[in-house]
């Protein structure tokens, strides 16, 4: 990215937690792109920092410990505010946003605030009281922004976010990190899968369920999902319940998510909600075809299906039916594939969001003054 008096630029991220989710993967790529012509520091607001060796060694990492509903946190935060005297502050997700914004205004004069809904931690809207409270953020927050038009429309509609005053900055992908495998695929059974933390809101029970249909239909399949959480023990006995017991693997978390991706045949997002999904977009640019349950901006990135199959969320019927049309037909995966990657290389790459990122924190920074 460009030099020179970008370096002057002091960008403070404020994140609820830094375990390995999509909107802290995200950041990460971010203060990486963006660190030769700028400086970056994180609040780290709860628990560990799980991803720290994802960051730069010059990004200095601030763990609050806070606890829930904290009424100190505000003013440790203003502390911070005071000693670093950041050019912006950058919020993300609610968790992050109330305390950020009455903290700079307990460091005086208040630097500009950027806050970026990046979604929920599980299916639906906010709570009414959350709801009226960001219509009272919001007049204390320089800017905002989310990352896909449907998001846009909610917070608008349903937050009363001013229309006007919200930017859509759509996620990117490291395209030549992210590309086809060089290499053919072995033989055998088609291996179908995903990449998410093993939570209620991604929904993998779904896509056990559909392949257990598909193996009744005497269709071959192993299923591989990468990630880490609390529903592991639960979706393995799901597995062999289901009778899928040997065909499925549950990795844990992956630190070569391409090589990962090489692997399989067919990427499924079977999530219950979503905003912009991280994993189908990296899915796409290693060249897999992928489904995808309708939540967040899925409509957008597939364009309604002409790169990639869309199906209702929770809809075992629906999603087996896709799965078992992309199985039988190797022309229809091969056009999605060369299709979906030519989508994120346009329209989702990882020089687009950073480009668009620099251009928000200079015009933010140059605002302060």
């Amino acid at each position: 990215m460009s030099q020179g008096s970008g370096k002057d630029i002091h960008v403070l991220h404020v994140v609820p937690g830094l375990g390995p989710g999509g909107m802290e993967l995200v950041m990460a790529g971010v203060i990486r792109g963006l660190s030769d012509g700028m400086r970056h520091s994180i609040a780290c607001l709860k628990g560990e920092p799980e991803i720290a060796d994802s960051h730069t060694p010059q990004t200095d990492i601030h763990c609050f410990g806070s606890r829930p509903n904290e009424p100190q946190l505000p003013a440790r935060l203003g502390r911070l505010i005071r000693a670093l005297r950041p050019s912006v502050i950058h919020a993300r997700n609610w968790g992050a946003w109330p305390d950020t914004a009455v903290g700079r205004l307990l460091a005086p004069p208040p630097v500009p605030l950027i806050f970026s809904f990046h979604g929920l931690g599980r299916a639906g809207y906010m709570p009414l009281r959350r709801r009226a409270a960001s219509r009272i953020l919001v007049r204390m927050t320089s800017h905002l922004f989310t990352v896909s038009l449907r998001s846009k429309r909610m917070l608008v509609a349903r937050w009363g976010w001013p229309e006007g005053k919200v930017q859509v900055i759509p996620n990117g992908v490291d395209t030549e990190r992210f590309r086809p495998a060089d290499r053919p695929r072995r033989p055998g059974p088609l291996v179908v899968g995903s990449v998410g933390n093993l939570r209620p809101v991604k929904n993998h029970a779904l896509l056990l369920r559909a392949c257990a249909e598909l193996a009744r239909r005497g269709l071959r399949v192993k299923v591989r999902i990468a990630g880490e959480g609390d529903l592991r023990a639960e979706l393995q006995a799901l597995a062999d319940a289901l009778g899928l017991g040997g065909r499925v693997e549950l990795p844990g978390r992956v630190r070569d998510v391409p090589g990962f991706l090489h692997g399989l045949d067919v990427f499924v997002l079977s999530s219950d909600s979503e905003q912009h999904p991280n994993a189908l977009n990296e899915a796409m640019a290693c060249g897999l075809p992928c489904i995808a349950t309708d939540v967040g901006s899925v409509e957008e990135i597939l364009a309604g299906g002409e790169y990639g199959c869309i199906v209702p969320p929770g809809d075992v019927a629906a999603l087996t039916a896709g799965l078992e049309r992309l199985i039988r037909d190797p022309a229809l995966r091969r056009r999605l594939a060369s299709a979906g990657r030519r989508r994120v290389c346009e329209h989702y790459s990882l020089r687009k969001m950073l480009t668009a990122y620099e251009e928000m924190y200079r015009r933010w920074s140059a605002a302060r003054g």
